[in-house]
């Protein structure tokens, strides 16, 4: 059994654009802040609630890291360093890794996915969901 989180063609897909993306801000052809103000972004929870979901804040984030500045990615949603983890993980090909490897793979992602899972849900509550409150 291949443990993903994300279809690994949906994966693969996605890490190619974002490489692309980060190729064409390289080469200056066009700058992400131009992309970035195309892109609508609306949150529905926010939009029903008055407060940012977890993911907020990672379009922002996702944009920093292609356009190379990790620290501003960091403050904006720290998480999108483990989603492009994941993106990067789901795209192994776990058929072709050795059995002892993929076994230890298929047993440490679920655990590693339940840490992160706990990690946001923490960081929502303490960042996001108690100022508001308060």
């Amino acid at each position: 059994m291949e443990q993903y989180l994300i279809p690994r063609k949906i994966a693969v897909s996605c890490v190619a654009i974002f490489l692309l993306l980060v190729m064409v801000n390289m080469t200056g052809m066009v700058r992400i802040e131009k992309i970035t103000g195309t892109i609508p972004v609306f949150c529905p929870f926010k939009a029903i609630t008055g407060i940012a979901c977890p993911g907020c804040g990672m379009t922002r984030a996702i944009t920093s890291l292609i356009d190379g500045h990790p620290g501003n990615a960091a403050l904006y949603n720290p998480f999108c360093f483990f989603l492009l983890f994941v993106l990067l993980m789901s795209t192994l090909p776990m058929h072709r890794l050795r059995p002892a490897v993929r076994t230890r793979l298929e047993h440490a992602l679920p655990v590693f996915y339940a840490v992160v899972l706990s990690l946001v849900v923490t960081f929502w509550v303490f960042d996001r969901l108690l100022p508001q409150i308060y």
